[in-house]
This record gives C-alpha cells, sequence and structure tokens, in this order.
C-alpha cells in the first residue's frame, strides 16, 4: 500500500508539473527517481500512462482517467494536513514566502523585526521576485505579487491597487523641457520596465472624457522598479512610477510630478496568493494580516501624495 501511495504521489506531481524534471525537484528526489517510478506504476497497472518522447510527454487517456484520482488522493492527504495543523497551529516552525522583490525591499523588509516581535517562534524564509513565481516548485507557503489575474487554481486575496505618477528630476526637465500632455511624450526620453514576462512601452492616461495609449521609448530598458525610479531621480528620463517605490522625493524636490490633472490608469493589485486549503495555516493568516494592517487603507505611501 505504501508504495502505491508513493507511486501515485509521483505521477500526481508528473501531471502537475507537465516535466519529469520539475516533479523530480518538488518532491526532492532525481529524475531518474521519477521516471522509474511512473515506469513501475505502470507495470504494476498493466497500462502505458504516459506517452514519452525525446523532449516531451504526453497523457494517455487511461493517464487523464488516473490523474484526476490521484489529484483527490494527495488532495486528501494536504487536507488532512492543513486540518490538524489548523488545529495543533502554535505559530512556531518556518513559513517560506515570495514577495516582489522592488515592494519587498521597500516595505516589508524594514519591518521584519516588528513582525518578529510579535511572532518569535516563527521562521520567515522569504524569497524575492520580479516575475510570476510558480508556488509549487518553489515551495512556498504564500506569495505576495503585482499581477494582472492571480494564477488559476490558488487562493488569491487582494491587498491594494497600486498608483501611479509621471515624473522626472528637475535637471531633466531644465535640459528637456516639461511636457504638459501625454502626447508631449513621444518626444521625451522615457524609462521603461522590461522583463521576460511584460514590456512597459505603452504608458495610460485619462482625464475626463479623454484617454490615451501612449507608446513611449527611451535609451533605458530596465527589470527592476526600483532601478527605474533611481535613474528617474539622476536625471535619465522621464518614468512612469509606482508610488510604492516613492519616500519623500516629491516633497523635498528631487522629482517633479508632471501632469498631477491626468489620471495613469495602469492597472496593477497586489495580491496574496497561496494553495487553496480547506484550513489556511494560522502562520500564512498572520503574516497576511501583518501586512494588510502595514499597509493601511488608502496605502501609507500614498497619503501625501494624492
Amino acid at each position: 500500500m505504501l508504495k502505491k501511495a508513493q507511486q501515485m504521489v509521483v505521477f500526481n506531481a508528473l501531471t502537475q508539473q507537465q516535466s519529469f524534471t520539475r516533479a523530480a525537484q518538488l518532491l526532492d528526489i532525481s529524475r531518474t527517481q521519477v521516471s522509474k517510478q511512473i515506469q513501475q506504476l505502470e507495470e504494476r497497472l498493466g497500462v502505458q500512462l504516459v506517452q514519452r518522447t525525446t523532449r516531451s510527454f504526453a497523457l494517455t487517456e487511461a493517464g487523464r482517467s488516473f490523474a484526476v484520482h490521484c489529484a483527490n488522493v494527495v488532495g486528501e492527504i494536504n487536507e488532512a494536513e492543513s486540518e490538524l495543523l489548523s488545529e495543533t497551529d502554535s505559530l512556531q516552525g518556518a513559513l517560506r514566502v515570495g514577495i516582489a522583490q522592488s515592494f519587498a525591499s521597500n516595505h516589508i523588509a524594514p519591518f521584519i523585526s516588528e513582525f518578529h516581535d510579535l511572532y518569535p517562534q516563527l521562521d520567515l524564509e522569504m524569497s524575492l521576485f520580479d516575475y510570476r513565481v510558480d508556488l509549487i516548485a518553489e515551495q512556498l507557503d504564500l506569495w505576495i505579487g503585482f499581477m494582472d489575474s492571480p494564477p488559476e487554481g490558488f487562493v488569491a486575496r487582494h491587498l491594494i491597487d497600486c498608483n501611479f505618477v509621471l515624473a522626472a528630476s528637475p535637471a531633466y526637465l531644465a535640459k528637456h523641457g516639461v511636457p504638459y500632455h501625454p502626447n508631449d511624450l513621444k518626444g521625451h526620453n522615457c524609462i521603461t520596465y522590461f522583463s521576460r514576462e511584460r514590456k512597459d512601452n505603452v504608458w495610460s492616461f485619462r482625464k475626463e472624457e479623454e484617454s490615451h495609449q501612449i507608446k513611449v521609448k527611451g535609451n533605458y530598458r530596465v527589470d527592476s522598479a526600483d532601478s527605474i525610479r533611481d535613474a528617474t531621480l539622476t536625471g535619465n528620463g522621464i518614468g512612469y512610477l509606482a508610488t510604492y517605490l516613492l519616500k519623500d522625493e516629491l516633497q523635498k524636490g528631487q522629482l517633479i510630478r508632471l501632469m498631477p490633472d491626468w489620471d495613469l490608469t495602469q492597472y496593477m493589485p497586489l495580491y496574496a496568493v497561496y494553495p487553496r486549503h480547506k484550513y489556511l495555516p494560522q502562520k500564512v493568516q498572520v503574516f497576511i494580516d501583518f501586512i494588510r494592517s502595514h499597509i493601511g487603507k488608502p496605502a501609507y505611501w500614498d497619503r501625501s501624495i494624492f
């Protein structure tokens, strides 16, 4: 019976990850062991579950049917553990959290000691990402990130909507002039976010019934929100800046807000995402509550801007 359960867990990991290598990483075993377990499972059942090629694989009809049962078995195991943890959860042990890198460095990392003062028995393992995360492959309890749409199959709790301002340094504006209308940006050096997942080179504006989608360009594209802010501060160009990146740069005159009568309408909500559980582990709940309470409503960094 133990061997059967083990093989079903391996087969479920394979069907979920769609890769022998990623299944092995998830289960912390070798790729050879995954292949061997699947082969032994097929021999025991007397049916082919997986069609293999040198580059990929696909489930047979029998494999697709069996995958449903394996997923149910693994789901029951996870639910049993979650239910037990909910009854015996003492807020101790490791909490593995993935967080958007720029948000974590500006608004979470500085307050970790406060969190540990509240929950001294919790060990926080924090991984920083600026791309969409596979919670299962990364073995995370929780992911906090900015995303247009949360991944399917997980619970996503909305925390805030990110606001934006258009800004440039006094030195840049003195040299290149001040844009007063979104169309003016076509003649300016604009600093844009550019990563393997998205490129934000179309900036959105709205004022009453008028709206514009402006395709901008410039000599600096970078996959770090913090770097966009820093380049804007040093006069490299105009930045379409998330307000959570700012402290008092506008108040001190280090940056000048541009077109304040226009709404910047890029949509970028912040979510807390975690695997679906019938009983949410208390350590995940308290961390979400801590972040939500710390941010406030409206977000504390927006109160001096809007």
